[in-house]
């Protein structure tokens, strides 16, 4: 049987690896203690330590790795992102964290429903059409849509996209909505054995409240459940959680962000 907290982190690492390796800005390293992202691009996103494990053993070099890990952050001028899990805390990382700045910057949950048996629900709304990205035209729509929100300048949003390519093994998938022919909504889905991760939904501000997101989340559990999958992984943010609910996803685990301060 899958272990669903494990399954979450894991999808989500083995995401985020292979997005940096489609960009020329940013590096992931992984090893048994510590996986993490590091990025040119001022960005949170791409500055992120997903894991640590913090040895019981041997505590002075458990600080000494983190505190290796938080300057190189800081020499490059980056704001670093440090994920800790309900399921695995470690006074060792707090106690560090808070030590160089960090602050607690909220929570995510990380998310998973079964797909074996499963009834999904894929009721599209009057006018909304959801296609997989498979053009270099529609994958443009695609990321207009997805850093909509972000309003950055164009050239940096041109560096941001570029870790988005579409993936010639399948794994990776993107999903563009289309409301009464409008590019309005995003998804994008990582295979990893059994297990799917659900990212980058998101909805134009101008579509929102018009059933858009509920449809790419039901189009892309149907697509993950033909392909084999058993098991659907996300990371929700509050205002997310009522949308994925309703697709049967629960609360597995809660993701602790800390934020650095002053690199």
């Amino acid at each position: 049987m899958i272990n669903k907290k494990e399954a979450i982190l894991e999808n989500m690492i083995q995401t985020f690896e292979r997005l940096s390796g489609n960009s020329p800005y940013t590096t992931f390293s992984r090893d048994d203690n510590c996986a993490r992202m590091e990025s040119a691009l001022p960005l949170t996103i791409f500055n992120r330590v997903f894991h640590y494990n913090a040895h019981d053993y041997d505590k002075l070099n458990a600080i000494r790795q983190m505190q290796t890990i938080i300057d190189s952050y800081r020499e490059r001028g980056a704001t670093c992102v440090w994920h800790t899990y309900s399921h695995t805390q470690d006074e060792v990382v707090n106690e560090t964290l808070k030590a160089n700045g960090f602050l607690f910057g909220g929570t995510m949950s990380g998310m998973a429903v079964n797909l074996e048996e499963k009834a999904i629900n894929q009721a599209n709304g009057s006018g909304l059409k959801i296609v997989i990205v498979q053009s270099d035209e529609e994958f443009e729509r695609f990321k207009r849509v997805f850093v909509a929100e972000y309003s950055l300048p164009d050239e940096l949003a041109k560096r941001f996209t570029q870790a988005f390519a579409l993936d010639p093994e399948g794994r990776m998938q993107y999903y563009l909505a289309y409301l009464d022919d409008e590019p309005a909504g995003t998804a994008m889905t990582f295979r990893s054995g059994e297990v799917t991760g659900l990212y980058m939904v998101a909805t134009l501000k101008e579509f929102r409240a018009r059933g858009i997101g509920g449809a790419i989340v039901g189009q892309a559990l149907h697509d993950m459940q033909a392909a084999g999958a058993t098991l659907a992984v996300l990371q929700a943010s509050s205002m997310g959680q009522t949308i994925y609910r309703k697709h049967g996803f629960e609360e597995e685990l809660t993701i602790n962000l800390f934020v650095s301060q002053n690199m």
